[in-house]
């Protein structure tokens, strides 16, 4: 959406946001402030209903709500219009048939009134007789020629109009498969294109795998440093995923500071391979801290893996995977966990110096 509202306009609705998000508890990030932001700008009706509805209860709006009122008011929105250039498409569609059709009735017309010339000259005697089938094929002949001129403008303008909204569709729908931070595909975007894969594979998904990796203490980072340095450590782990994850495996954030990887015909051991390569690439990240040029922590990661089964739904996987991101956290964190398929033991992949904490996240 582009906002209206001038430079003033948004500084005073910024004085409102910020009391709105330390009454409600929400973290300070760029969702909470897009809600807070339309709701008291007017610029979405639906939104702003619900939110009216959900405060007249006067327990605190906690993040997951706000989250909530964010995927389904704001995030959508794109979806919404991308369904209105398809149905843009389709009347287009409807005006080529209907140009088409009087094409066609044209046509038609012209070669009746070919018939009729012909049987006429065979009963023709004279000079004036010839001069009125001439007559009647001339005129025939130049309403034909209008109609195809008239047909051709209308067709090359239709043609025109149909390749702008293709392309403005297929920008809609990139942006609406795209996490705006990190550049990845959003979670729309990874079950989409996870979707196709699906569909475009002659066997189940046996053999594929699916990881999930997971920022470890990200909370005791957003907490010390601040949220704009929370928001570079996400970009950092996005950018490791985008030099190490080819080819036709997808990576996608999955939310907040997880993200996914599905990868296509790759058994477990090479996924746990990939995910410790993640792992080592991104223990040796430091994020600087604006002007100040300070260096935070080093940041680590957890990673959980889990090889699809033979038949079983790429969904049931990714709740593997969880199970086994959950067993690296409590392992000490920083460290690679496989989920061990039936009648098997879980495979382990320990990261160097990970010690058992006690802290989320």
């Amino acid at each position: 959406m582009r906002y209206q509202e001038s430079a003033v306009e948004s500084a005073e609705l910024l004085r409102l946001i910020l009391p709105r998000i330390a009454k409600h508890g929400g973290a300070y990030v760029p969702t909470t402030y897009a809600l807070w932001y339309e709701y008291l700008a007017g610029v979405n009706p639906k939104l702003t209903a619900a939110v009216d509805q959900r405060l007249q209860d006067p327990a605190q709006l906690t993040q997951p709500e706000i989250e909530g009122f964010y995927a389904k008011y704001i995030d959508t929105r794109e979806a919404g219009t991308l369904e209105a250039y398809q149905a843009g498409l389709s009347e287009l569609m409807r005006r080529m048939g209907e140009i088409a059709a009087s094409s066609g009735a044209g046509a038609a017309e012209f070669a009746q009134t070919l018939a009729q010339c012909e049987q006429e000259l065979g009963g023709i005697s004279d000079s004036a007789g010839v001069n009125r089938v001439i007559q009647s094929l001339v005129s025939s002949t130049n309403a034909v020629r209008q109609s195809t001129e008239t047909l051709h403008k209308e067709v090359m303008a239709t043609r025109d109009e149909m390749q702008q909204l293709r392309g403005q569709m297929g920008a809609l729908q990139n942006l609406a498969q795209t996490d705006p931070l990190t550049r990845l595909r959003n979670r729309r975007g990874f079950e989409q294109a996870a979707a196709e894969y699906v569909q475009g594979s002659e066997a189940d998904l046996g053999g594929c795998t699916v990881m999930i990796a997971d920022i470890d203490h990200f909370k005791r980072v957003n907490d010390r440093y601040g949220h704009l340095v929370g928001d570079q450590v996400i970009k950092a782990l996005a950018q490791v995923l985008q030099h190490n994850v080819k080819g036709r495996d997808i990576a996608a954030r999955w939310g907040g500071e997880e993200f996914i990887v599905f990868l296509p015909e790759t058994p477990a051991e090479g996924a746990v391979r990939l995910a410790e390569q993640l792992r080592l690439a991104f223990s040796k990240t430091r994020i600087k801290r604006g002007g100040k040029q300070e260096v935070s922590d080093p940041v680590t990661v957890s990673i959980g893996v889990a090889q699809i089964a033979p038949g079983q739904a790429l969904e049931a996987a990714v709740d593997r995977a969880d199970g086994a991101l959950y067993q690296a956290k409590n392992d000490g964190r920083n460290c690679v966990r496989v989920a061990p398929s039936e009648n098997t033991v879980a495979a382990e992949a320990p990261g160097p110096g990970a010690e058992p904490v006690a802290a989320t996240g």
